[in-house]
């Protein structure tokens, strides 16, 4: 089965989360996650879900939809 994800989502995360300005310590607060689970979502080290995409778009004031194949 193949993802809904692009292969480069993780990559293009980040880029989004550091053009924002938003520390990962308010995206984890928005999202009632840990500031540490956070970081490892942007590290790669914790599976990057379309549901956390979804989740972290809305903190970044973002369309989702430039995270999909």
């Amino acid at each position: 089965m193949s993802s809904i994800l692009k292969p480069d989502a993780l990559e293009l995360l980040n880029q989004e989360v550091d053009k924002s300005g938003l520390k990962n310590k308010y995206i984890a607060q928005k999202l009632g996650i840990s500031e540490q689970y956070m970081s490892l979502i942007r590290g790669g080290k914790r599976k990057l879900t379309a549901d956390k995409v979804i989740a972290i778009s809305r903190v970044l004031g973002i369309d989702y939809r430039i995270f999909l194949s």
